[in-house]
């Protein structure tokens, strides 16, 4: 087999041999059970497969490049055992802590779609159920702790290779810092809530892949969802409207607009740490761009900060149409 590159990652020989091993072992079966071995391209952190054996069809995902620098298994295992007790996800067949490796029923699905109301507020209302569910984790996803831990796995000489990074950098973690007072309670959170993530079809949707999962801020769950799409900032007030059911406070709404921002800074980190191990990324880092830069020059001043007039108008601008900056 020639290796095959996936969005998550190249597929070797040796990967197809560790991955068809690990399928016979939690189904007892033989190697010539397994059919129809098939990249998916989904997904950014790992290397997706679907594959059918004794008439089921069923997905795997093998860990991708650089995925070890990015997620805690065993704190997934425990959100996976919360999501399926809550409804949220009851996809799992078998997962291994130690290798990373996930077996889960494949659900027929569409492909997630962004611009479809439909699509959107089943995918908000699932947020609120998540948001709303006990909890049972006794870890926080601190957002920008993560993005410096991922910053430690970075050469130095491949950080921050982006228009005015440190200015957004600085916007970033005051944002943060503001944040914190809102008031906004925290929560269950997915960590990687992007449309990838979503299985939809006309009668069920779930939120799967747990790896960042844990008690953290509800804004980046949001914000991982707005800085999954191209949406505009007409857009990102339909999606916080269809979150609390009503317009949100000023206090709200500054709360999310801080957090998207900081979710593109954060998906900035997860870029580099990609490009530094040499694989591609594509027209997110583009988005994420456009999510830190703007909506961090729109946000502070909800707090009654300061920022340059005329960086404040063109972020304006540039979020109303959602128009992203070319960096490459």
């Amino acid at each position: 087999m020639e290796s095959i590159q996936t969005t998550g990652g190249l597929f070797t020989e040796e990967s197809r041999k560790i991955v068809v091993s690990n399928i016979c072992r939690v189904f007892d079966c033989k190697e010539e059970d397994v059919e129809n071995l098939t990249p998916v391209q989904a997904g950014m952190t790992n290397v997706v497969l679907s594959f059918r054996l004794r008439g089921g069809k069923y997905i795997y995902r093998h860990p991708g490049l650089g995925s070890d620098a990015l997620v805690d298994r065993g704190r997934e295992t425990i959100m996976q055992k919360v999501v399926e007790d809550a409804g949220i996800d009851t996809t799992l067949v078998a997962m291994d802590v130690d290798e990373g490796w996930r077996i889960g029923r494949f659900i027929e699905h569409y492909d997630f779609d962004y611009k479809s109301l439909n699509d959107m507020v089943r995918a908000v209302m699932l947020f609120r159920r998540l948001h709303a569910a006990p909890c049972h984790v006794r870890w926080n996803f601190d957002v920008l702790k993560k993005a410096e831990g991922i910053k430690a796995q970075i050469p130095p000489e491949k950080y921050g290779n982006f228009p005015e990074f440190n200015e957004i950098r600085d916007r970033v973690y005051r944002l943060a810092e503001l944040a914190e007072y809102d008031g906004i309670k925290k929560c269950n959170i997915h960590g990687d809530a992007r449309d990838v993530n979503f299985l939809i079809n006309k009668e069920e949707i779930y939120l799967i892949d747990w790896e960042y999962g844990g008690y953290g801020d509800p804004g980046f769950d949001i914000g991982s969802y707005i800085c999954g799409g191209q949406h505009t900032l007409a857009e990102v007030d339909r999606i916080l409207f269809t979150y609390y059911r009503h317009w949100p406070t000023e206090k709200q709404r500054r709360h999310f607009l801080a957090y998207i921002a900081i979710t593109g800074f954060f998906y900035l980190h997860w870029t580099m740490l990609k490009q530094s191990k040499g694989q591609v990324v594509g027209i997110h880092k583009e988005q994420w761009y456009h999510f830190a830069r703007n909506y961090s020059l729109l946000a502070l001043p909800l707090y009654g900060e300061q920022v340059d007039q005329a960086q404040y108008d063109e972020a304006m601008e540039k979020a109303v149409k959602c128009e992203l900056r070319m960096l490459d």
